[in-house]
């Protein structure tokens, strides 16, 4: 696995919501919104084990990007910038935002992944 998805983890080996906001390049509130906690949970304890599952498959999401344009940067690119495949909104947003977001979002780069034609 790319060395800065490792940084994700905590010392406890779970994924540490700050390190996912750094990463990404965005607010912990933004990781809040994504992982469905408040931030008040997440100031107090980035790596609460009820964040790991959303958070695991936003570390997929951004591992799978990462591998299909080649660096970190592009993959946030990819997630920040409205497509019209997300109804002219970004990945980032539906993932904030929309109640199936994130499983939309998986979707979207599984079939980036294979090959298939969008």
């Amino acid at each position: 696995m790319n060395t800065v998805l490792l940084e994700l983890r905590s010392e406890r080996g779970l994924i540490d919501a700050r390190r996912l906001a750094s990463v990404l390049g965005v607010s912990v509130n933004q990781v809040a919104r994504a992982v469905r906690v408040s931030r008040q949970l997440l100031y107090r304890h980035p790596d609460a084990p009820k964040i790991q599952s959303r958070a695991a498959a936003l570390e997929r999401i951004l591992a799978d990007l990462t591998q299909i344009y080649g660096s970190e940067e592009a993959a946030r690119a990819w997630l920040k910038t409205p497509s019209p495949l997300f109804g002219e909104r970004s990945a980032w947003d539906l993932i904030q935002e929309e109640p199936n977001g994130l499983e939309a979002v998986q979707m979207v780069v599984e079939n980036l992944k294979e090959g298939v034609p969008l």
